[in-house]
Order: C-alpha cells, then structure tokens, then sequence
C-alpha cells in the first residue's frame, strides 16, 4: 500500500516536471522551427542565381522570447552589458547554411557578386558592404525603403563550399550604437 502511494506520489511529480519543462521550452523556443516565407523567398531567389546548387545543411529561426532568454546568460557571463543590451534590441535572428553539390558551376567572384547584388536590389535592398576576398564573398544588406533603413539586415557569405545567409531583424540603429559605444569611438555626429 506504502509501495502504491510512493509510485502515483513519483509519478505526479515526474508528470508536472514534465509538463513545467515542455511548457518552458514551448514559451522560450518560440519561432525556433523553421524560417519564414520571406527569408524562404531571399534564399530561393539567390539559389536561383548560383544554379540552384546548393542543398541545405540547417536552417533556423530564434525568436525574440530565446533572444531574451539568452541575453539573461550573456549578462552573467559578461562583464559589460553591451553584448546583453545589443541582444535587447534584436527581435529575431533566421539562420540558413547551404553546402555546394558537387561539381557546381557558380564560384565565389565578382560575376556571382553582381548576380546576387541584382537580384537583392530589385527586391528592395541595397548593399552596405562587398567585399571579395579569394574564393569568398561577403554582402550586407539593408532595407532600400527609408522607412524600414536599420530594422531588417541580411548578411550573406558565399564560398566555395557553402552559402551562409543570415537575417536579423529589431532595432538595428541601437545595435550600432552599442558597438560604437562599446568600443569607445570617438565620432563626432
């Protein structure tokens, strides 16, 4: 009879921790299944313009409950608060890694640079940095739309290996401030 009670006893108490967890997971990780349509729509169109050779290694999306949940991390583990305040500002984060299939045509050069640079202004972005260095590139952009200038920012990374795309959306203009700040520059606005 003691046996039974200590059982149900454990056994609501492994359903509540369960459920305490699963909730916990559920509120924090919120956004973190999948990428949205529009990030899609940005990948298929660069995709489209190396050849389609690519095939996807992972891609993700944070939401702003785990951004949150990992500036508390970053302010226990950091002795400045700007990288916990730089965390604040941004509101979600999508990640895509691509890997090259063997035998693809497209390089990391000025030609594939061009391309993507093309397709990404006629969907509304406007490059902020280029640069090539060897087999690599790297491009940044930024809303062409003065409305929407430092809210939403892709980073795209291309190498013979692999495509890196990444877009980060919140208030990117605090971001830049926070760095600035942090690294002490001395800019006179």
């Amino acid at each position: 009879m003691m046996l039974k009670k200590i059982m149900e006893t454990t056994m609501k108490t492994k359903s509540v921790f369960i459920l305490i967890v699963t909730s916990f997971f559920l509120l924090t990780l919120t956004g973190c299944i999948g990428v949205n349509r529009q990030f899609s729509e940005v990948k298929n169109k660069i995709m489209g313009e190396l050849g389609n050779d690519y095939k996807t290694e992972f891609q993700f999306s944070v939401g702003s409950a785990a951004i949150t949940v990992s500036s508390w991390f970053v302010d226990l583990a950091v002795d400045k608060e700007y990288a916990d305040d730089m965390l604040r500002e941004i509101s979600s984060v999508q990640v895509g890694v691509y890997n090259r299939i063997e035998g693809a045509k497209y390089k990391a050069d000025l030609g594939t640079l061009n391309s993507i640079d093309e397709e990404m202004s006629k969907n509304g972005w406007k490059y902020i940095v280029r640069t090539i260095d060897k087999d690599e590139l790297t491009i940044i952009y930024i809303s062409a739309d003065p409305k929407e200038l430092l809210e939403k920012m892709y980073v795209i990374n291309l190498n013979d290996d692999e495509l890196v795309i990444i877009e980060i959306n919140g208030d990117l203009k605090k971001v830049i401030s926070y760095a600035i700040e942090e690294k002490s520059f001395n800019l006179k606005m």
